[in-house]
């Protein structure tokens, strides 16, 4: 349910005085569901005054920044509040604002966060891209002989349509190079160059021609394609990174910004041609065969039910990204996907359906207003941080609806070897099973029809205390 302008004014408002009001803000930013307050003073803001304003769902705190959980009407109420005067940082990217590293001593923990920290900031700002690429595909599966038969194969909206899907995949090492340099807080450009350096069509020529060799200073490089890779671009601009940096701090003013680029790339051609991407390229075969592996093995159905079954959670804490990381390498690779994306895509209409429950099953009307907010938040678009605040946070209990879902649905895609093909989100994630068999397509939206199913019956009776239904109390 829309909130009306009046309502965020004062949401806007409300915020404001329980942040310190506008003299204790330096500016603010937001992303799809956030306000991020940069405050001059953290002392004076409360904490629970800022919760109990109507419409927010939650606070945190991270990279230095007070953050506001308000759900997607965030446009309108950062506007309310940068109309009252506070300085306007814009819109930025909801995965790459994270915290700065922590100088202290480097632990296994630690070493482990900061690759997921990389990781998320590369590969993240990739989805729009391969998600556009692979609704593209979706098109020509669905309008060519496969399905409807209206086009042909050797038809020019054939051809578009895989040309911007094989676009979307090809040059993935050049968008990886730019998102993994900003991130590191290199030069992004340089690290987009780094990406063009290893997808440079006489280079990948060298990688199809028997016999081919090839140096770097005289220092022997594997000829090997790295078009659609992901990791030996992250690894070279992961050591790019400090090399740039280094130049740039021991330069001249007056040479820096010719010689710090030249210089870089001087050093980093035999590591990134001889050592960093070769390795990279070795790291993301053992993966493909490791998950090609697992998927035959005994075990690997109850590897799909984990994940599945998990998900909503693994997206609350982050640890998706590490494993979503993994998978895209092997999708980039070959393809297609029966693991890890597959299981993570046949759970995306489980929240939903525990949104749905909650809607229907509460009775407080404020309530049951923001929870349709959150389920057709979740279920169009695709976005699921005001539901898994507003819901799963709040109540708790949702959580049994959501793993009962995800492992049923799982279970089933498991036991027919549903396969994903192409990214899709929100109202068109079934579409993410089309590129194969008819029978692999109705398999997977089964199974997210099951999942769907099984989260809303449970969610119905096992969801919610009696206090809650009521209204009495949202704590369990």
């Amino acid at each position: 349910m829309e909130t009306g302008m009046g309502d965020t004014k004062k949401m806007g408002a409300d915020i404001l005085a329980a942040v310190g009001g506008k003299d204790n803000v330096q500016s603010v930013f937001h992303c799809m569901t956030r306000l991020r307050f940069t405050l001059k003073d953290r002392e004076g803001v409360n904490d629970d005054k800022v919760k109990a304003v109507d419409g927010v769902m939650g606070v945190q705190e991270r990279g230095g920044q007070y953050q506001v959980i308000v759900g997607p009407k965030v446009p309108e109420v950062y506007d309310a509040i940068v109309a009252a005067g506070v300085n306007a940082g814009g819109e930025i990217d909801e995965n790459l604002d994270d915290a700065p590293a922590d100088k202290g001593p480097l632990t296994a923990k630690k070493a482990l966060n900061n690759v997921l920290d990389y990781l998320s900031g590369s590969v993240v700002p990739l989805i729009p891209v391969l998600i556009t690429g692979g609704l593209f595909k979706t098109l020509s599966a669905i309008f060519g002989p496969t399905l409807l038969g209206i086009a042909a194969e050797d038809s020019h909206f054939i051809f578009l349509c895989n040309m911007v899907y094989n676009a979307a995949f090809y040059f993935m090492p050049i968008i990886a190079g730019h998102a993994s340099a900003k991130k590191l807080g290199a030069n992004s450009y340089l690290g987009a160059f780094m990406g063009m350096i290893l997808i440079e069509p006489s280079f990948i020529a060298l990688s199809s021609t028997d016999g081919a060799s090839f140096s770097v200073y005289g220092i022997p490089a594997p000829t090997l394609s790295y078009a659609q890779t992901l990791i030996p671009v992250l690894l070279s601009v992961a050591v790019m990174a400090p090399v740039q940096k280094f130049f740039e701090k021991k330069l001249p003013e007056s040479v820096r910004t010719v010689f710090a680029p030249f210089l870089t790339f001087v050093v980093m051609m035999p590591l990134a041609l001889c050592l960093l991407a070769p390795l990279g390229n070795y790291i993301g075969i053992g993966i493909s065969a490791f998950l090609s592996w697992l998927a035959g093995t005994p075990v690997g159905w109850l590897a799909i039910v984990i994940v599945a079954a998990t998900f909503p959670a693994l997206v609350l804490t982050g640890m998706h990204v590490g494993l979503m990381a993994i998978a895209l390498a092997q999708y980039a690779a070959v393809g297609f996907d029966n693991m890890f994306l597959m299981a993570a895509t046949v759970q995306a209409f489980t929240a939903s359906g525990v949104g749905l429950a909650a809607w229907l099953r509460l009775k407080n009307p404020k309530e049951k207003t923001l929870a349709l907010g959150y389920f057709i938040t979740q279920f169009i678009g695709g976005v699921g941080e005001p539901l898994l605040y507003g819901i799963f946070i709040k109540y708790r209990r949702p959580w049994i609806g959501v793993f009962a879902g995800g492992a049923a649905a799982g279970l089933y895609a498991a036991i027919t070897h549903v396969t994903f093909y192409v990214f899709a989100s929100g109202l068109l994630t079934p579409l993410a099973f089309l590129g194969g068999t008819n029978e692999n397509a109705i398999n997977g939206w089964i199974s997210m029809a099951i999942g769907m199913v099984v989260a809303f019956i449970v969610t119905w009776f096992f969801g919610f205390t009696k206090e809650q239904i009521e209204g009495v109390s949202s704590e369990s």
